[in-house]
């Protein structure tokens, strides 16, 4: 009697190539920089909600973000100039605070300093401040927003 020798079939010719269609190091690439288009654009957006909310009751306004809490408060009295602090709770890289306080309505992004105190209370330990002055224009016209 003879042998029946099994043979598997070949797996390499019946997959189907979808190498084409996985994703390269380009498409990573411009995930992340969507991602992080997405991510500033919704800090503007934030940003400038939390800075109307403190103009409007003068007490601080906070959102979470992914990885850290962003809060402002925006004092302005009659006849004083309007002061605008912003705090960060959690760790954000440093190039993210520069876009942050770039894009706070009214204030120089120049003439942002350190805080160690923010005007209700002092820091807590994860907290970095900043503040700045805002120019009445740009005040006036955040009060005017519509929400």
């Amino acid at each position: 009697m003879r042998a029946t020798t099994l043979r598997t079939p070949n797996r390499l010719a019946a997959e189907p190539i979808i190498g084409h269609l996985l994703p390269t190091d380009d498409d990573h690439k411009r995930h992340q920089l969507e991602a992080g288009t997405r991510l500033v654009r919704r800090l503007i957006r934030v940003i400038r909600e939390l800075a109307r909310g403190s103009l409007h009751d003068g007490h601080e306004h906070a959102a979470d973000l992914p990885g850290f809490r962003l809060g402002i408060v925006v004092r302005a009295d009659d006849g004083n100039e309007t002061y605008v602090a912003v705090k960060i709770t959690g760790s954000v890289p440093g190039d993210l605070v520069a876009v942050i306080l770039r894009h706070v309505p009214g204030c120089d992004p120049e003439l942002w300093d350190t805080a160690v105190r923010l005007p209700e209370r002092s820091l807590f330990g994860p907290e970095q401040a900043w503040f700045n002055v805002m120019e009445p224009k740009a005040a006036a016209q955040l009060l005017e927003e519509d929400v």
